[in-house]
């Protein structure tokens, strides 16, 4: 099993107030579900998204909490497969990315 070298520079947390959400890509003019958010920091957040983006594409992401409406503006550092929603897909439909803010 090969283990990757971190490259992270500060600490990541996790939030369940912004466990659910939604990421519009402006270039192509798609919205797509956040299936969960995996940690966050002030400079990223590791995604659970429902397709798969491609590395430099600028995002922008939404999140309520209560009444308030969360934006944030970042792009894609990565993105990787995860698996399918319904075990009978044959292509993935979950994918984990790496949003730079």
């Amino acid at each position: 099993m090969v283990v990757a070298k971190e490259k992270r520079k500060e600490e990541r947390f996790i939030s369940r107030e912004m466990s659910k959400g939604e990421l519009y890509c402006p270039g192509s003019g798609q919205y797509f579900k956040v299936d969960g958010v995996h940690d966050a920091s002030s400079k990223g957040m590791g995604l659970r998204v429902s397709a798969g983006l491609q590395k430099g594409e600028k995002v922008r992401l939404g999140f309520k909490r209560g009444r308030a409406h969360i934006y944030m503006y970042g792009f894609v550092v990565w993105c990787a497969p995860v698996g399918s929603i319904f075990p009978d897909d044959k292509e993935p439909t979950l994918f984990r990315t790496g949003i730079k803010l």
